[in-house]
């Protein structure tokens, strides 16, 4: 197989291989300073006949997104014990919001796919009161979006719930050429589900942690971001980003408008741990203000992506709190918590596990764990639906589906609780040999 495995020894030798204490973000004043609520009881779940699963497979929105720091849960509820003019409230979060990433302007919309439908608001109708009671009817507006044929993805309806047009092209030639009259602007997807094109992936390996953290940046399809900016902005157009998923790390969050990035939507419900409902707008402070203008609470197409104090107040803390994050810490945990799981699995014949590193440094790490089917009666897919209806339910996935495919079980560290690990082991390893 061709990715990187930490050896034991090296984990031991480093420390690494001690339980994480009660966070899922690591060791030390900075990552303790958002220490995740650990759930005590599923109460409320179980009166309404709701199993809640072990989460292997990070933060998706199946799954309600993530587990929010205890900070972020008391601000939101500090909020909702007060009436607040919404209008203020998002002025006055957007310039912290603003001030903490060096963005123009910024506000909170209700999730990546409200950020980008109302980045879409901003270079159609803009601030133009006709135009944006007119929309989705585009008459007398720019109707295209020039996008890369490899950023076509399910969540492009969030583009194209404004009635734009979205033009597929495949090179930095392609994307000059479909420049016209009528284009609005460049989209630019950033996630593990563009990953791909004919220019190499980028490899890159960091020995800051104590072992060998390595991860693969890029390529997103044929034209690079810097390529597309420079496309955008010779013809005086605007680049809205998707980078919904682009944290780890935080410096993310300023380091596509400092690239001159225009308008950069993320979601507030992954690993930046703020409410599942939330998101981020950043970007161009004139663009900005206009897609705030589409924004609920004004009665336009978004209302219906409508946030509420509550959520304004927690993304905000989710934010501070992760420029905080002592990021190192988390991926030592990380990394720790999947070494004791394949530690838990290594004398089972056939079985043999891997750190797998294609895919970009958001999405890593992830263990695979593999075996040979027909030796031990168990597919992968057998394995994935007996985790998932056992006691306690166990959400892992089958790497073959995921984006790019890989091979075996996945296990993504990112929204297990200390000691889970264990549990996911012990559950894999009780198939495996019952079934043997």
């Amino acid at each position: 197989m061709s990715h990187a495995h930490v050896s034991r020894r090296q984990f031991l030798r480093t420390g690494l291989a001690m339980p994480a204490a009660g966070t899922l973000l690591g060791e030390g004043p900075a990552a303790q300073a958002a220490t995740l609520v650990l759930p005590h009881s599923a109460g409320i779940y179980q009166r309404l006949g709701i199993r809640t699963p072990i989460n292997a497979v990070g933060t998706l929105t199946t799954l309600s997104g993530t587990l929010m720091p205890i900070e972020v849960i008391r601000a939101m509820e500090e909020a909702s014990k007060n009436f607040v003019p919404i209008h203020e409230l998002q002025e006055k979060v957007g310039q912290r919001l603003a001030a903490l990433t060096g963005a123009g302007g910024a506000f909170v919309t209700a999730g990546a796919s409200a950020a980008l439908c109302l980045a879409t608001c901003a270079v159609t109708a803009g601030d133009d009161l006709k135009k944006m009671l007119q929309l989705p009817d585009l008459t007398g507006m720019k109707t295209e979006i020039i996008i890369q044929k490899t950023h076509r993805t399910l969540y492009d309806h969030a583009f194209r719930m404004v009635g734009v047009k979205l033009v597929e092209v495949e090179t930095a030639e392609q994307m000059r050429r479909a420049i016209n009259l009528q284009t609005a602007a460049v989209a630019y997807v950033m996630s593990h589900h563009t990953l791909g094109g004919s220019r190499p992936f980028e490899t890159r390996m960091d020995n800051s942690l104590g072992f060998e953290d390595r991860y693969v940046v890029g390529p997103y399809g044929e034209v690079s971001l810097e390529e597309a900016l420079e496309i955008a902005h010779r013809a005086e157009l605007p680049l809205i980003l998707d980078a919904a998923a682009e944290i780890p790390p935080a410096e993310n969050l300023s380091k596509f408008v400092k690239m001159g990035v225009d308008l950069v939507a993320f979601s507030g419900g992954k690993n930046l741990r703020g409410p599942q409902c939330s998101g981020l707008l950043l970007g161009r402070k004139d663009l900005v203000k206009k897609a705030y203008a589409n924004s609920a609470p004004n009665d336009y197409l978004p209302r219906i992506a409508k946030v509420g104090k509550e959520e304004i107040v927690g993304l905000l803390t989710a934010v501070e709190l992760a420029l905080k994050r002592d990021y190192k810490a988390q991926r030592r945990a990380w990394f720790a918590m999947l070494e004791r799981l394949a530690e838990r699995l290594k004398d089972i014949p056939t079985v043999h596990t891997g750190f797998v590193t294609n895919n970009d440094y958001s999405h890593t790490p992830r263990l695979s764990v593999q075996w040979d089917e027909a030796r031990t009666g168990v597919t992968l897919g057998d394995m994935v639906r007996m985790l998932r209806e056992g006691e306690p339910s166990i959400v892992a996935t089958d790497l073959r589906r995921f984006t790019p495919p890989w091979k075996g079980l996945g296990i993504f560290p990112y929204n297990l609780l200390p000691g889970e690990e264990l549990t996911v082991a012990d559950r894999v390893r009780n198939i495996l040999t019952k079934s043997a």
